[in-house]
């Protein structure tokens, strides 16, 4: 009972506890707020200019007339301070207010789409679509940079802040509560400038979203309004257009051969060159409008055709198709250097300095302004016709997916595509990488050399293959003379495919002077590893020291058979198979061991020991009974055979050398083959009873030892 008692007195003061806050807090809300003292400012002091203009602007009025009578009060060399940073507060207040009062911005409405468009209002639709994306884009960037302001703001107030919390009682708490004060409003109006421009930007996205998608929606509801006037007006437009380019071309030309005009002499000279440069630059750009506005017409004649008849040239379509898709893709890499020129030459034109110039070079100047003014509005133009051209391209598409089929228009546009992606490639290797001298290297180049490369190592691959056939069954010293024939013919073949290669793309060898400094130069800073290892191999393969199939011993230890001689360096099996890499200088500066260079035959050395004592006959008889055995043996040469001789009176036996010679498989397996003669040799010892002793030693004590003393019994 105590405890129910309990829990409803608690419930009963958490409920008075409540009422009492929410008094207090409607209390506070219909309570005038109270403008904020400086020398004591609270948490929550800015509240007081919190609300909409009405309301904030006879509040900071009030508030602004109590500070001074109040800066009157500070010392004199506060009150100058004090005095501007009052000035900063009524200016960012002003700001404020007027900020108070604007508007939210509103979003935009898109007009009720009709059922259908025609060519016209599709073009105006896509002019519309691409405004609106760019108004979102100045949207993005403008929020971004108020974004950025408010951080800053935001930055400055907490600084502020902190200064009036560290600041002592008097004259400095006040000052650093007016900077704080100002501080504070530049904040207000950052954060009010950037929720008014993020509005904007949501709305500027959602415009263009809609747009977009309106746009996509008319590509598919295309009406068919051409009738046979209409094509014979688009074909009189299309004539008209194919002169105009034909014009502009020509016009090119013609500012071609005036920028080539040299007068460099002169300010005025050089400021005329500028001129004819991007008076030249001006006709390319009208030469790819005029092209653009033909391909247009053309775009316009083939949808027409087909939406007037359904008939038309599928294939001629595709080609035109593929043509626009190209010039678009063309204008699209060189209107980036247009643009960045002409941007270069409008910014040389203002920043130079017109002061003591003559009428005549100010006038030259103002025209090469213009001229550049000029081309940067037909870029925009060039984009926004290009743009056109696009959704032409994709009606054109649409109306013969219509008319020929989805399957047969989809092959078609695979066609166009892989004609794209040819074309593409083909215009990569026109492309200039660098240039050697006066030769200029392009991506066409780089192809043709690997190609002729490519077909020198093929070459070279078979004639070595066919060598290699022909040795393969020839003895080992013709097998290693076919194989340096070989590795000599490689070498050859591929230093002949370089020197063509490069000849190829314009490099002249004539000079061999030249050729031989820069390989003089190439071999001094890096390369001269390489060559020496190269050099080596060489060596190597005409010397013949060192062939293919040699069994070898290097001063490492290490052994093996030698597979190959490379440019750089030779491969070696060993017996445990295991290719190791030796680079070819070692061949030739260090001492190696060629079991196998000059014959296929050697003798090796087995020393054994028997027992003192026993018949020196008997044991010549033994080993030489296991020599037979072990297939190394060498058999059919009468002056190469085996022998035992007694050679040492050791310490515990009669040291024995079994002297036998082996045939070509025992000299490339020394291991295995002296192995292969110890065990035949332990067997027949065996077999005759002949003791194979282990060390041993006779001991002998010299007299004059004193024997030890008895041990006492003490029962005796």
């Amino acid at each position: 009972m105590n405890r129910t008692l309990l829990t409803h007195g608690l419930a009963l003061l958490l409920c008075t506890f409540l009422a009492l806050d929410s008094a207090a807090q409607e209390d506070a809300q219909n309570a005038e707020p109270v403008a904020p003292d400086l020398s004591s400012l609270k948490a929550s002091w800015w509240t007081y200019f919190d609300g909409d203009r009405a309301e904030v602007e006879p509040r900071v009025a009030t508030f602004l007339e109590k500070i001074g009578p109040q800066i009157a009060e500070l010392d004199p060399s506060n009150q100058v301070v004090a005095e501007a940073d009052l000035k900063a507060v009524r200016d960012n207040f002003n700001a404020y207010l007027e900020l108070l009062d604007d508007s939210k911005p509103e979003p935009r409405e898109l007009p009720p789409a009709p059922e259908i468009y025609t060519i016209p209002e599709l073009l105006e639709l896509g002019a519309a679509a691409r405004e609106a994306r760019s108004d979102a884009a100045e949207a993005l960037v403008a929020a971004e940079r108020a974004q950025r302001t408010l951080q800053g703001a935001s930055r400055r107030r907490d600084a502020a802040f902190d200064a009036y919390v560290g600041a002592a009682a008097g004259d400095a708490r006040w000052l650093a509560a007016l900077k704080l004060l100002q501080a504070r409003s530049s904040q207000a109006i950052a954060e009010r400038r950037y929720a008014f421009l993020d509005l904007r930007l949501q709305h500027a996205e959602a415009y263009a979203d809609a747009i977009e998608i309106r746009l996509d929606l008319a590509r598919g509801q295309l009406a068919a309004t051409a009738g046979e006037a209409d094509l014979d007006k688009l074909r009189e437009r299309l004539a008209t257009s194919e002169n105009a380019v034909a014009v502009a071309r020509e016009e090119v030309r013609a500012a071609e051969l005036a920028a080539s005009s040299l007068d460099l002499e002169t300010a005025q000279g050089r400021s005329q060159q500028r001129l004819l440069q991007q008076l030249l630059i001006q006709s390319r750009v009208s030469e790819a409008l005029a092209e653009v506005t033909l391909a247009q017409e053309q775009a316009l004649l083939w949808w027409g055709e087909l939406q007037t008849d359904g008939v038309a040239d599928i294939a001629a379509i595709e080609e035109d198709a593929l043509g626009w898709s190209e010039l678009a893709r063309s204008l699209g890499q060189q209107k980036p250097e247009w643009k960045r020129e002409t941007e270069d030459e409008a910014l040389a034109v203002q920043s130079t300095d017109r002061e003591g110039m003559d009428k005549a070079s100010i006038q030259l100047l103002n025209q090469r302004l213009s001229t550049a003014q000029e081309t940067l509005n037909w870029l925009g133009d060039l984009d926004e016709n290009l743009a056109d051209l696009e959704l032409l391209r994709a009606a054109v598409d649409t109306a013969v997916a219509t008319s020929a089929g989805r399957f047969k228009s989809g092959l078609a546009a695979l066609s166009r595509h892989a004609k794209a992606l040819y074309l593409r490639v083909v215009g990569l290797t026109d492309l200039t990488l660098f240039s050697v001298g006066e030769a200029p290297v392009t991506g066409g180049d780089i192809l043709r050399v690997l190609i002729i490369i490519g077909l020198a190592y093929l070459l070279s691959r078979g004639v070595r293959h066919a060598i290699g056939r022909v040795g393969a069954n020839d003895l080992r010293g013709t097998h290693a003379s076919l194989y340096t024939v070989g590795r000599l013919t490689h070498y050859t073949i591929i230093i002949f495919a370089v020197l063509i290669a490069l000849s190829s793309i314009g490099l002249d060898f004539s000079n061999l002077a030249l050729v031989a400094g820069a390989l003089s130069v190439g071999i001094g800073f890096g390369l001269q590893s390489i060559v020496s290892n190269f050099v080596s191999g060489l060596i190597i393969l005409f010397e013949q020291t060192l062939r293919v199939g040699d069994y070898i011993e290097l001063d490492t230890g290490i052994t093996g058979t030698v597979k190959a001689i490379n440019v750089r360096s030779t491969l070696i099996n060993t017996n445990d198979n295991i290719d190791i890499v030796v680079p070819n200088s070692e061949f030739v500066t260090s001492r190696l061991t060629n079991w196998t260079l000059g014959e296929t035959i050697l003798r090796i050395r087995i020393p054994f020991g028997v027992a003192y004592g026993t018949d020196k006959e008997l044991v010549k008889k033994a080993a030489l009974e296991a020599v037979e055995q072990v297939p190394y043996t060498l058999t059919h040469m009468k002056d190469r055979v085996a022998d035992v001789w007694l050679v040492e009176y050791g310490d515990s036996s009669l040291n024995f050398l079994l002297l036998v010679w082996v045939n070509r498989q025992g000299a490339r397996r020394p291991t295995r083959t002296r192995a292969a003669y110890l065990w035949a040799l332990e067997t027949k010892l065996a077999e005759y009873g002949i003791e194979i002793p282990f060390p041993q030693r006779d001991l002998h004590l010299r007299s004059g030892f004193t024997a030890a003393p008895a041990p006492h019994n003490p029962d005796a």
